[in-house]
């Protein structure tokens, strides 16, 4: 054997003379395939003033003096191109892609095949600068993590099996989640912070249906961007519902209407809340104690064309306005309890009634204590009051060329207006059907109640009125 089984360096024969030859020839070989650095693997012709010691592998198709030597290593040395055959396995750093390339025996290729995409597909899990689990199935460690868009809009998709499971996105600190974005357990997008990440605060909620936003943990106010319409619907709805749509989507009671209106921002907007034919039986108050957030008038709007068949029967006071501004209209309105009232206003809020029929009134269908009532529609009285209407501490009541019809011949046995404490009513041409017992008036200090000189037996009663202490009837 004259030549090493691997590499095929030549031997020094014995008694062989200038054994330096075989020697440097075989240190010329060591000097190119030992750490094999190769300028190129993808031309197909020499450069065209080669440097000592280039060396390149020879891309099939070669021309010139590469011409025939196809996947050999091409050497500059001595002014002339060695080639050298590679052996299956040997590897070469080619540094013009800075890429390691192996002979299989016929071809150089990269070490490793190139992936396909099918190879990516279904890996169980890939860690990037740390070590991915069955939970966190892709795991990242980096300062930062880039998704960009391949030419045009990107987006990022976090896709749940049902309505009752999450899809979120969830921030932590030392491994404890402190906020989370996204769908958990429904439909609506929420936002929810946490210090401990065990108790949880939803700070903002988007409806899924409506696109309606609101804000559990208080702070923060919906605005209106349009008039809004709530639907109360006792024998359909609900009080968990938006109170948005009628029937099924209403809410059960008017007083989670009217929670509701009072923590939304108006914007200027018209606010409705509709009452479906039924009957609201109520155990207390509906309380409106604060005005619009907004501007504006509230408008509880039932049946005007027949409110008896909206009939709102308490078994205590039935309306509580306070320092707010109410349109009530289209209702029948009444109470059991003999010292409450029907509708009662404080603190200069402002009412207006319209199509209202009053049942049986307790101590008062209207009370006002330094507040304003405006009758613009027509009113119906059925039932006994101890007053129908009754004025304290600067309140102001107006009713002007309505008709009001009194059937069934109601009885107020302290009188149909009592005005007290600077109070003011005025009557002018409006229309009385029907009779009533009791005094028609009642007012003292420094009170009145003009009728414009309609007479003393213009309003309804089967009585005289009374004055006192400044009280002046007109």
């Amino acid at each position: 054997m004259t030549n090493t089984p691997i590499l095929s360096m030549p031997y020094i024969a014995p008694s062989q003379a200038q054994k330096h030859v075989t020697h440097n020839e075989a240190l010329r070989l060591l000097d190119v395939l030992v750490q094999l650095v190769a300028d190129s693997r993808s031309d197909t012709t020499p450069p065209p003033a080669p440097s000592e010691g280039q060396c390149f592998i020879v891309a099939t198709g070669a021309t010139g003096d590469w011409a025939g030597q196809n996947e050999q290593i091409a050497l500059r040395e001595n002014g002339i191109w060695i080639f050298i055959a590679p052996q299956s396995g040997w590897i070469a750093m080619v540094t013009d892609t800075m890429e390691l390339a192996v002979f299989d025996g016929a071809a150089w290729g990269p070490v490793k095949a190139n992936l396909t995409s099918d190879a990516l597909n279904n890996l169980v899990h890939i860690g990037v600068n740390t070590s991915a689990d069955a939970t966190n199935k892709l795991a990242v460690a980096s300062d930062a993590t880039l998704l960009s868009h391949a030419g045009g809009g990107h987006q990022v998709k976090v896709n749940k099996n049902s309505s009752g499971d999450t899809a979120s996105l969830l921030f932590q600190s030392a491994w404890t989640g402190h906020a989370e974005m996204g769908l958990s357990g429904d439909t609506n997008f929420a936002v929810k912070v946490s210090a401990d990440g065990g108790t949880w605060f939803t700070a903002m909620e988007t409806d899924g249906a409506t696109g309606r936003v609101s804000f559990p943990s208080g702070g923060v106010r919906p605005m209106l961007a349009a008039p809004t319409t709530w639907y109360v619907d006792p024998g359909n709805g609900n009080d968990s519902n938006s109170g948005l749509f009628s029937g099924t989507g209403a809410f059960a009671t008017l007083q989670r209407a009217v929670d509701e209106v009072l923590s939304i921002d108006a914007g200027g907007h018209a606010v409705t809340i509709q009452l479906a034919d039924d009957t609201y039986n109520l155990t207390s108050p509906v309380v409106i104690d604060q005005p619009l957030v907004g501007g504006g008038e509230i408008m509880i709007t039932g049946n005007t064309a027949s409110p008896s068949l909206v009939a709102l029967n308490s078994s205590a006071g039935v309306l509580d306005v306070i320092g707010a501004v109410v349109s009530l209209s289209g209702v029948e309105i009444s109470t059991s309890a003999p010292a409450e009232v029907c509708i009662n206003g404080a603190e200069n809020a402002q009412i207006t009634l319209s199509e209202v029929e009053f049942g049986t009134g307790g101590s008062a269908h209207i009370s006002l204590q330094n507040a304003e009532c405006e009758v613009v529609g027509d009113i119906e009285i059925t039932g006994d009051a101890d007053r129908h209407i009754a004025l304290d501490h600067k309140a102001v009541f107006r009713m002007e060329g309505q008709t009001l019809t009194l059937t069934g011949a109601p009885d107020f046995s302290t009188a149909f207006i009592e005005a007290n404490n600077g109070s003011v009513a005025s009557f002018d041409g409006n229309s009385f059907s029907g009779t009533a017992s009791g005094p028609r008036y009642d007012i003292s200090v420094l009170s009145s109640v003009n009728t414009y000189g309609a007479g003393v037996s213009h309003l309804p009663g089967g009585s005289a009125g009374s004055t006192s202490d400044g009280g002046i009837y007109a």
